[in-house]
């Protein structure tokens, strides 16, 4: 007897989940057990398939193509409430809490121990290899941007706004060598040894910043001493002194309630161009939509009251009410392309 999942799409609307039950591919016919709609077993597990599918191809299309990470993250966790095996939407939900992961909060620590886990699972002969190697690229090319970022928004030419900067960025690097170890070790497993040395350099390059002497904005250079038990990065005082010439520039802080009036550093760790083209693309059609409709309406109040000295008004009125919503049209066409392209 070999039993699969079935999926009824007559009853239980309002929880999916008890839309779900066990089939029989023995048998002739099987029968939702809440409903009682007769099923041929194919046809439920085909049901079945489609559902979670389509819900595994629109969370890879919100990370991918949209950069809405926390959809993502919420949909491929909602795969797993209604198949818990589903070894996709477990990689997926680790990739999308990757991205996650904030200048002053990364998510790697949470996705590490994830993946230590899970990640027996992956190494099974009946699970594509492929997948989880792209999956473990996905997770590498994560961190290196990551770390790109928060640079950048904890620098002003290449000077630590302050200490705290620094801790925060040592700390950062510390998450990403430990994941990146563990990428490398199941990289090794899957036997996929393309990559495995040059995410090996990457690590040992990583590593030699800890001997790097850093400069804050003020011209003081600081230095790593070590890590402390609870993993705090312990930084100690130089006795070098640059001039950064940064004086005209007004500094910014990680603190969001300083008291100096000093700019406060964006939390956000990866672009949000594409997500905020998704809202537009998503946002338009109702637009589009509802200036149509005021156009239309502009137009027949026009050709009603020609006759009257404030029909011009109208005319003019619905001439802007259609340039508009043809705008919107366009740019949901020019969004809509442009979402099409999955970035990785």
């Amino acid at each position: 007897m070999s039993m699969v999942k079935g999926y009824c799409t007559n009853c239980n609307k309002e929880n999916e989940g008890r839309r779900i039950f066990d089939v029989n591919t023995d048998v002739r016919f099987c029968y939702c057990p809440h409903c009682g709609k007769k099923y041929r077993p194919k046809v439920a597990a085909a049901n079945y398939t489609h559902v979670i599918n389509k819900y595994l191809r629109r969370a890879r299309f919100f990370i991918c193509n949209a950069g809405e990470f926390q959809n993502a993250y919420n949909l491929y966790a909602y795969v797993l409430e209604l198949e818990p095996t589903n070894k996709t939407a477990k990689l997926g939900r680790m990739l999308s809490l990757a991205f996650l992961s904030t200048v002053r909060r990364n998510r790697f620590t949470e996705v590490k121990q994830l993946l230590e886990i899970e990640k027996d699972l992956f190494h099974e002969k009946n699970f594509a290899h492929q997948h989880y190697n792209e999956f473990l690229i996905h997770l590498e090319n994560c961190t290196e941007t990551y770390l790109i970022n928060v640079k950048k928004a904890l620098t002003l030419k290449s000077y630590f706004y302050d200490v705290d900067c620094i801790k925060l960025y040592f700390k950062h690097i510390r998450d990403v060598i430990e994941l990146r170890r563990l990428i490398v070790s199941e990289l090794m497993v899957i036997g996929v040894s393309a990559n495995v040395s040059i995410i090996s350099d990457e690590i040992k390059a990583l590593e030699h910043q800890y001997n790097e002497t850093c400069f804050t904005v003020d011209g003081q250079d600081h230095s790593l001493a070590h890590f402390g038990k609870n993993g705090e990065p312990i930084i100690v005082n130089g006795v070098k002194q640059e001039e950064t010439h940064l004086s005209r520039y007004r500094m910014s802080t990680l603190d969001v309630n300083n008291k100096k009036k000093l700019n406060v550093i964006p939390d956000v760790a990866f672009p949000t161009t594409f997500a905020r083209i998704f809202r537009t693309y998503e946002i338009s059609l109702g637009l589009s939509i509802a200036f149509g409709a005021a156009a239309l309406t502009m137009l027949v109040l026009y050709l009603i009251f020609n006759k009257l000295h404030c029909s011009v008004y109208m005319l003019i009125l619905f001439i802007i009410l259609a340039i508009t919503d043809i705008s919107f049209i366009l740019l949901r066409i020019l969004f809509g392309l442009t979402l099409k392209k999955p970035r990785f």
